[in-house]
């Protein structure tokens, strides 16, 4: 019986540490995550946007809010992209995109920034989208 429960002592470690181990490999397959630099923000790799993905959290976290104008928002962001098929008063820059192994594209990330009548910050969201 002594030689079981020194057996199963070992295979718990083990199972923690496989655990442990597969944690971090998991927890560092994430986008990593940069400061926002406003000089690099509309870099282009080919079509897609190079540090929107890596600078979405801290720019959402640190440096847009509500009541800003317009004007501050284009200064920070650029311009826009303007969508069809988005509300008036909001704006939209396109963060990521992935077209899989396809031309269309399977799924997205897209900023919403919603106006007040008088061109100030209402509300922000970051839109993730699958097709």
């Amino acid at each position: 019986m002594n030689e079981y429960k020194r057996n199963q002592k070992y295979v718990k470690k083990g199972l923690i540490i496989l655990t442990f181990i597969f944690s971090l490999f998991f927890a560092s397959c994430g986008v990593e995550q940069n400061k926002f630099d406003k000089n690099t923000w509309n870099d282009m790799d080919d079509i897609m946007y190079a540090n929107r993905e890596s600078m979405i959290s801290d720019l959402i976290a640190n440096h847009l809010r509500k009541g800003m104008t317009y004007k501050e928002v284009v200064e920070l962001l650029g311009k826009p992209q303007n969508y069809a098929n988005i509300k008036s008063n909001t704006i939209g820059y396109e963060i990521m995109v992935d077209y899989g192994w396809n031309i269309d594209p399977v799924k997205g990330k897209t900023l919403y920034i919603e106006f007040t009548n008088d061109s100030k910050v209402n509300d922000f969201k970051l839109d993730e989208w699958t097709h």
